[in-house]
């Protein structure tokens, strides 16, 4: 993200469209704003205002080499970077930024549920919390290691019987409100 201030690119990230069309374009592959607005059930308009923010920002990437269609007018959009991981800050932008966040996941699970899945992916879905006492360094340590587990398990996109699965990870220090 070159030329522009964190905040800036924070700013441009923290609106459920934005983050919805970034997760198609990690998940579902490349596409253009028409394809992305028959994905996401909204108009290529949109997708396009969109795909340009999150362009200007670094967060997606055009793919001229998917095409420019017969007419040559195609624009091929692709994700810039395979995650986006964030510090957890406490400012107005990114409490933003997680509401947004949580809208998107929350309609991730819903659409799981909505879904008819086989009984072993049922069962093996789910979320769940844990509280632990650690340090802030402790905390970056456990951070990297549930990236590493995560990539050790990540079987890529031709294994047999595999399926996306969405991962979101969070972890906050809490304290005992008084």
């Amino acid at each position: 993200m070159t030329d522009v201030r964190p905040v800036e690119a924070l700013r441009a990230l923290a609106h459920p469209m934005r983050m919805r069309i970034l997760g198609s374009l990690r998940l579902d592959g490349p596409a253009t704003s028409a394809i992305l607005a028959r994905r996401l059930t909204t108009d290529s308009g949109q997708t396009s205002h969109h795909l340009r923010m999150l362009h200007k920002h670094g967060f997606v990437d055009e793919a001229p080499e998917l095409g420019r269609g017969v007419r040559g007018r195609e624009r091929w959009w692709k994700a810039a970077q395979p995650t986006t991981t964030l510090p957890g800050q406490g400012d107005e932008l990114m409490t933003a930024l997680n509401r947004a966040a949580h809208a998107v996941w929350s309609d991730l699970a819903e659409t799981f549920h909505a879904q008819d899945w086989p009984a072993p992916w049922q069962e093996a879905a789910g979320f769940g919390d844990q509280a632990i006492r650690t340090t802030p360094e402790g905390l970056a340590a456990l951070r990297a290691e549930v990236r590493r587990v995560i990539d050790e398990h990540d079987l890529g996109p031709d294994a047999p019987g595999a399926e996306t699965v969405v991962l979101a990870v969070q972890a906050y220090p809490y304290r005992t409100a008084e």
